[in-house]
């Protein structure tokens, strides 16, 4: 009986010995307030249409639709930086 006793007391104490070098090795992710992801996701659907109006204008300017994918490369490439810029002002 005693040794089955060690056994379970000696089994535990692996597993939380386990956990702690489990969490040490792979914290848990920080996750935002709740305002800042509003405020992220708001921006990011911002961004979004300014895509769609630049794809639009290049499209005119092109004479055909360009494309979603290189208008946002263009975008990215081009205005992302000034845009969020004068957001965070």
């Amino acid at each position: 009986m005693e040794l089955l006793t060690y056994g379970a007391v000696w089994t535990t104490l692996c597993c939380l010995f386990a956990a702690v070098l489990f969490e040490l090795h792979y914290p848990k992710k920080v996750v935002k307030s709740g305002l800042n992801l509003a405020y992220e996701i708001s921006l990011h659907k911002a961004e979004e249409q300014q895509v769609l109006i630049h794809k639009w204008l290049e499209s005119e300017k092109a004479g055909y639709d360009i494309g979603l994918e290189k208008a946002q490369e263009s975008w990215v490439e081009y205005h992302k930086d000034d845009w969020r810029k004068s957001k965070s002002a």
